[in-house]
């Protein structure tokens, strides 16, 4: 785990109760358990602020597309000269590694795309996303984020945005930041953070409060390298 070094023990946790504690026993992916009375706003299917949640497994055994083996070993990612393989710190070019989303409906995989890396491949403790888009001929990462992809979000553009369930630990404890990145011309930025939560408290963050909560959390990842 990633300790956190910037805060001191447990204020993440006293900020969560002092300015938005609303107890909810589900996460933001979830919809067991809601109130049936509640209305969300009605959207577009596939349109503008429909949400698909995110879960991978890395149980495939093939690629979707067989470019993703390439522009693994474009990337030098892993080791194509072997087979399937469970050494982590050689990974071979599978699936059982590394899973890859388009980066737009429109973009070609070849010219750009979000890689999600098991935790433990090369020897980092955690599930990493990266994003890639190719720039005069080469492929060039304009985000790293030390994060879980769960779920992807329609907007008027082209590029979705991002909702990344990072990691952390505080006081020993784990802690988990659900937040929103948005794409802003040329990579992605930090939005909001939509949930923290620990073992026994947390949950949504209230509207009232993202914006103060923000820069808190994107100071965090930053410092603790969440973020590259």
């Amino acid at each position: 785990m990633i300790e956190l070094k910037m805060i001191q023990s447990g204020l993440i946790k006293k900020i969560y109760y002092m300015f938005f504690v609303t107890w909810l026993s589900v996460s933001i992916v979830s919809c067991s358990g809601e109130d049936e009375t509640k209305k969300e706003p009605k959207v577009e299917e596939n349109g503008p602020g429909t949400m698909t949640g995110i879960e991978t497994l890395f149980d495939k055994d093939e690629f979707e597309d067989p470019k993703m083996k390439g522009l693994l070993t474009e990337l030098n990612l892993c080791n194509e000269k072997i087979g399937d393989s469970i050494d982590y710190m050689n990974p071979s070019c599978t699936p059982r590694f590394f899973r890859f989303f388009n980066l737009t409906e429109k973009m070609p995989i070849e010219n750009g795309f979000i890689l999600q890396v098991k935790a433990k491949v090369s020897g980092f403790p955690l599930r990493r996303t990266l994003v890639f888009v190719r720039e005069r001929g080469e492929l060039v990462k304009v985000n790293g984020f030390v994060a879980n992809l769960i779920g992807r979000r329609k907007t008027a553009g082209e590029y979705d945005d991002l909702l990344l369930r990072f990691n952390d630990n505080v006081d020993g404890e784990t802690t988990f930041y659900n937040c929103f990145f948005k794409w802003n011309g040329g990579k992605y930025e930090f939005s909001s953070v939509e949930v923290i939560e620990g073992a026994n408290w947390g949950g949504p963050v209230k509207a009232e409060f993202k914006d103060s909560m923000a820069n808190e959390i994107k100071t965090v990842l930053t410092k603790n390298s969440m973020l590259f």
